[in-house]
Parts: structure tokens; C-alpha cells; sequence
């Protein structure tokens, strides 16, 4: 829905997604876990997601290559992803993809998810700051999807002072 506040909220055991997002909602402070497929996704403008923890989703093991695992934002315009401890997932921990633009994704710190811990893919104008990502990616990939942070054909994409460790 439009305009809505989901607040203080534990979100889990859905079959597939969690909790879907619309313009102009705010998400803040909620336990999104232990869903079927991804815990937040969706699609929407002017969308703040904050102070959340959103940890071991997608349960059911749907491909985390498509569309599985803690979040995935698609066609958004001004999202905001902050504060967030996004952790344990099988999939990548938060993940914008398809025409994103103007995003800011900061002060999150997401680890141990089993692929890349932050994507942006296929977007545009997007700022990745003062994160804390640690131990991403270790399901085994043969390319660099699994790396800490991932730009993958996105375009204008700032990415500083982000804290990087790298399991062994």
C-alpha cells in the first residue's frame, strides 16, 4: 500500500516474501526473518527502510541468483536503506535491482549472508556508505557474485567509507 508505516512488526514464516514495499512507506524497526523465499522486496518512490533486523530468509532454498534472500528493491526512485543488521541469509543480503535510481544505502552492516552482501544491478545514482559488510559470498560462484560490495552494470554508483572483511 501506498503511504503505509510498518513498525515494530516480527514478519515471518511467510512462503515467499515477507513484506512488500510501496511508495512512500516507511519500514522501521521490524524482525523480518525466516520467510519462504526473501524478507523485504517490492517496488516503490520516496521508501525508507530503517532499524530493521532481516535475517535467515529464504528457507525454502530458491535461487538466490534470481530472486531469493534478504531483500530486492526493483524500480524504486528514492529509497533509502539505513541501519539496518541484515544477516544469515541464503541469498544476497540487500539487493537493488532493475532501474533503482537515487538510492542511499547506509550505516547497515550485513553479514554472513551466503552471496554478495550489498548489489546494486541495473540501476542508476546510487550512494553505498559508511557500511559495515563482513564474511559475504561464501556459497562457491565462479564469478564475482559474491563479492562484499557489487556494482554490476549500474551507473553513477558512489561507493566510500564502507568497513570490507573478507572471510578466509
Amino acid at each position: 500500500g501506498s503511504g503505509w508505516l510498518v513498525e515494530g512488526n516480527e514478519i515471518h514464516l511467510n512462503h515467499g516474501l515477507g513484506l512488500r514495499i510501496g511508495t512512500r512507506m516507511v519500514v522501521r524497526s521490524n524482525f523480518v526473518h525466516s520467510n519462504g523465499e526473501l524478507g523485504i522486496g517490492g517496488v516503490g518512490d520516496d521508501v525508507l527502510v530503517e532499524h530493521n533486523v532481516i535475517a535467515r530468509n529464504n528457507r525454502l532454498g530458491f535461487s538466490g541468483a534470481w530472486e531469493a534472500g534478504a531483500t530486492k528493491f526493483v524500480k524504486t526512485r528514492n529509497l533509502i536503506v539505513r541501519h539496518n543488521c541484515v544477516h544469515h541469509n541464503i541469498g544476497p543480503g540487500l539487493w537493488l535491482d532493475i532501474d533503482n535510481v537515487d538510492a542511499l544505502i547506509e550505516h547497515n552492516v550485513v553479514f554472513e549472508n551466503d552471496r554478495a552482501g550489498i548489489v546494486n544491478e541495473i540501476s542508476g545514482r546510487a550512494e553505498i556508505r559508511d557500511n559495515v559488510v563482513a564474511r559475504n559470498g561464501y556459497r562457491k560462484d565462479n564469478w564475482l557474485w559474491n563479492a562484499q560490495i557489487l556494482v554490476a552494470n549500474s551507473r553513477e554508483t558512489t561507493v566510500e567509507r564502507n568497513i570490507v572483511v573478507v572471510a578466509r
